[in-house]
């Protein structure tokens, strides 16, 4: 069973208390969300209120979102006051504690998809992990100068050295993990998938074909976004952004209107999703290993949908990798977003145009105000090479060395 769970809590602002939520936001230290020791990821951000498709008026909110280990009821009753502090000013909020639990899981929201870049690797095992590869280069480096050991020596110190120190006692155990039976499951849930969508694909196959003309009668018809990027929200966006190895991506727009447009972004989805479980569910994202969570979230009843994700690296070349590696899949998913840049059969064009589907994402940006990791010197690659270390350690496999 995996690890990790998505935490999103979304909730409307009182009608005069959006400025004092944008100054509080702005005062909440990032370290507030690691007294349980169980969030790999948080933010909090305010999204501003807007006019539906239909002229209706969405009203400002505080969002948070948490990639937890455990479960969301254990994460929502161990929140810290300064985000109940926040939360104090949205429609509703209780005074009493239970009741404050209750009105948490009223504003819970589930994402369509979610994507963890391993699943069995707690917080815990994570920092405990990266701890090791320090220690053990702090022991190569006192290795006597003058004369060069072998691997086997070099190897066999080093666990002289684990089993010595009682901090260290930990890596020669196996890591915590679903286990065989999770496996079985996996393996048997793509088997089972395998065979319906075989015996389905009779009836299925003119269904989807006859969808996807529709598909793209509309696209004939979208209006993409043109111009430059408002130079100011850009800088408001760029004040959040560059925290250093780990940064947050944050994008909010509207689901193009009618039934079609919400049924295949919904579709894609749920298929995305059973991906990343049963399929892209370790080390990388479609070939893409620079990305440690992302989560597609709707909110306002489904009218808009949120992408945030946690990745490595700046925001041009995360942008650049998802252009040449997955457009296809960003132009499944966005192309029922409005305004992004026109399509063609659902998969083509769309994400190719590099420089409007850059300023279409940049127009979309939240400015995201509190961003918090729990490993923030770690890149995604780093996690997976601490890992082998251990592995490697643990199995007295000399060769370890080739991961360090």
């Amino acid at each position: 069973m995996p690890a990790q769970v998505a935490v999103c809590v979304q909730a409307a602002l009182v009608a005069d208390r959006e400025q004092a939520a944008r100054d509080l936001v702005a005062t909440i230290p990032a370290d507030d969300f690691a007294t349980t020791g169980t969030v790999h990821f948080a933010r909090v951000f305010v999204l501003d209120g807007v006019l539906d498709l239909d002229g209706r008026p969405i009203p400002p909110s505080v969002v948070y979102m948490a990639d937890v280990d455990g479960s969301a009821d254990e994460h929502l009753r161990a929140l810290p006051p300064s985000l109940h502090a926040l939360l104090a000013l949205c429609v509703g909020y209780p005074g009493a504690p239970p009741d404050v639990l209750a009105w948490l899981h009223a504003h819970a929201l589930r994402p369509a998809a979610y994507y963890r870049h391993t699943a069995d690797r707690p917080v815990q095992q994570i920092t405990r992990e990266a701890y090791l590869r320090d220690q053990v280069e702090e022991l190569l480096d006192r290795l006597p100068p003058g004369r060069t050991a072998t691997a086997d020596e070099v190897a066999r110190a080093v666990h002289q050295e684990i089993r010595r120190r009682p901090d260290l006692s930990w890596a020669s155990r196996r890591p915590a993990g679903p286990g065989p039976v999770y496996a079985v499951r996996r393996l048997g849930t793509l088997a089972l998938l395998a065979v319906a969508v075989f015996l389905a694909l009779p009836v299925v196959l003119p269904v989807l074909l006859a969808w996807l003309l529709v598909v793209r009668f509309l696209e004939l018809r979208d209006t993409p976004e043109s111009g430059a990027v408002d130079v100011r929200h850009i800088d408001a966006v760029r004040r959040h952004e560059d925290h250093g190895v780990q940064n947050p991506f944050t994008g909010v727009g509207f689901v193009k209107p009618g039934v079609v447009r919400h049924v295949t972004m919904r579709a894609a989805l749920l298929g995305l999703d059973l991906a990343f479980r049963l399929v892209m569910y370790r080390d990388n994202l479609a070939g893409v290993r620079t990305i440690h969570f992302a989560r597609w979230q709707p909110v306002d009843g489904g009218r808009r949908l949120i992408f945030a994700s946690s990745y490595d690296g700046n925001l041009e070349s995360y942008m650049d990798d998802f252009i040449s590696l997955l457009a296809w899949g960003i132009n499944l998913v966005f192309s029922n977003g409005v305004g992004f840049p026109r399509t063609r059969w659902l998969f083509f064009g769309g994400a190719k145009d590099e420089i409007a589907y850059k300023h279409y994402l940049r127009r979309h940006l939240v400015p995201t105000t509190v961003f918090y990791s729990a490993y923030p010197r770690l890149a995604a690659v780093h996690v997976d090479r601490n890992a082998d270390v251990r592995r490697a350690l643990r199995a007295k496999d000399p060769r370890w060395l080739e991961a360090m």
